[in-house]
Formats: C-alpha cells, sequence, structure tokens
C-alpha cells in the first residue's frame, strides 16, 4: 500500500470499540464508527528506529492508519476523534472497494479525491521527521512533496478559499442590487478580491 518501504510497515488490526468506548465521544460519531467502518489498520509506523531520519518532540512518529470502510461516506468526525486521541502525526488512508482517499490533520482535515488504491503511491521526503510529515501534508493537500513554506502555502490557501466563497457573495449581491451606487461598490469588492486572488495563487 501506497509503496511504502517494508521496514515502517506494521499492519496491525486495531479494536474500534477502544476509541469509541473509552473515549469521550457522542452517539452519532459511534454511530460512524459501528456503520461505516469495517476495520481499522496501523498499515506503517515512520520513525527514526524504522527510517533512520531524525525527529524531534514535535515530529517523533508518523502513523499510517487504514479505515476499510464499508461504503464510499467518509467518517469525518470519527477521524477527528481518532487525530485527537493519537499523539503522533497520522497520515489517514480511507478505503472502499479499489479506491482511496488520504486524509491529513493540520489546522483541519484535509483530503484527496478518490483514487484507484493500485495507482496511489506516498513520496517519503525530507532529512528530518519533520520536514517528511511536512511533505506528506503538501502531498495531501497540494499534490507535490514539496515542504518548503508548508505553513504560507496553507495560510494562502485558507485566504484564497475565504476571498472565493466572498467572490460568490457579492456576485450574487450584485445580480440582484437595484441600485446604480451600490451595483457600482459591489463591483469594485469583484474587481478587488479578483486581484487578490490573482496575487495569492502567483505565490503559491
Amino acid at each position: 500500500m501506497l509503496n511504502l518501504p517494508s521496514t515502517v510497515l506494521v499492519n496491525r488490526v486495531m479494536p474500534k470499540k477502544a476509541f469509541y468506548e473509552h473515549l469521550k465521544t457522542t452517539a452519532a460519531i459511534r454511530e460512524q464508527f459501528v456503520q461505516q467502518i469495517e476495520r481499522i489498520e496501523m498499515v506503517a509506523s515512520i520513525k527514526e528506529a524504522s527510517i533512520h531520519i531524525p525527529g524531534d518532540k514535535d515530529v517523533a512518529e508518523i502513523d499510517v492508519l487504514a479505515l476499510c470502510l464499508k461504503g464510499a461516506d467518509v467518517p469525518y468526525e470519527a477521524i477527528e476523534l481518532v487525530a485527537r486521541s493519537i499523539p503522533n502525526k497520522l497520515l489517514f488512508v480511507c478505503l472502499a472497494d479499489e479506491s482511496c482517499k488520504l486524509l491529513v490533520r493540520r489546522d483541519r482535515l484535509y483530503e484527496t479525491g478518490w483514487e484507484s488504491t493500485n495507482d496511489t503511491r506516498l513520496e517519503l521526503a525530507g532529512s528530518t521527521l519533520r520536514e517528511l510529515w511536512d511533505s506528506i501534508v503538501s502531498q495531501v493537500v497540494f499534490g507535490d512533496a514539496n515542504s518548503v513554506d508548508l505553513a504560507g502555502r496553507l495560510e494562502r490557501k485558507r485566504q484564497s478559499e475565504a476571498l472565493r466563497l466572498e467572490l460568490e457573495q457579492v456576485e450574487r449581491k450584485r445580480k440582484s442590487e437595484k441600485q446604480i451606487a451600490k451595483k457600482n461598490a459591489l463591483f469594485d469588492r469583484k474587481r478587488a478580491i479578483e486581484a487578490e486572488l490573482s496575487r495569492l495563487e502567483g505565490e503559491s
């Protein structure tokens, strides 16, 4: 899976009940574990002992968890619960039929689209585990293994998403606005948003 080196592979089943019976949760999240997840496996443990790359107190281990799903619905709340309950950095691999989706949690959950399991690869790039983790996050969020200025790239992505949402709202208001002065002001705001989006995308 993911073309990972054999030295990091664990392939150990983790009991679902350990998450929803012993952690503070809700009936809805418990239902996700029961109804949507067939089983959870720890596929790999990436750490200094297994890959000979130094870690630090913030990134000492990166675990790859596979969630074998009963359907194509992703149990996001259950994934959030698992992410909060395990101190290590986590890469989630959701599996449904012959497809998979990768998820990581940074400031929030990020995910790829559904891809063929056979075609999905993970590049382990970096001279430290921190760089390697940033590279994994970048592969999920941006589709590349570039770990440079990841925090800045994520911030620009957040700003772009907020601006695109505002742009949609401005467009709707402008179409329904009857007063010429307000319509012109909305047009000016639209142009300003588009210019800022162009600047942010140029820095990405």
